[in-house]
């Protein structure tokens, strides 16, 4: 396994680990009818804040991450991962 295949394994782990810790701290806020309660504005803006940018940091480790498996493993499997990021990236340098 080459170097490369850790790191990317690492980042899909680390993805994965954020998402559920976003969606954690989420459910731990609400109560037994599923609403969220928040003692004042700032602490909402504060959770709010932490959530997505949890989910952010999840949304970016993990497409690295395949992104760097993909292109690492481009002769058996990555194409089908390659094909549609290369087909996006065309799409957009060309334009409409």
């Amino acid at each position: 396994m080459a170097l490369t295949d850790v790191i990317g394994l690492v980042l899909l782990a680390a993805g994965i680990a954020s998402g559920l810790t976003a969606k954690t701290r989420r459910f731990d806020r609400t109560n037994q009818f599923g609403i969220e309660r928040f003692p004042s504005f700032g602490a909402k803006l504060r959770s709010r804040s932490g959530d997505y940018l949890l989910g952010g940091i999840a949304i970016c480790s993990m497409a690295i991450g395949t992104v760097l498996l993909a292109s690492n493993h481009i002769d058996s499997w990555g194409w089908i991962v390659m094909g549609p990021i290369c087909l996006l990236m065309l799409y957009l340098l060309v334009g409409t």
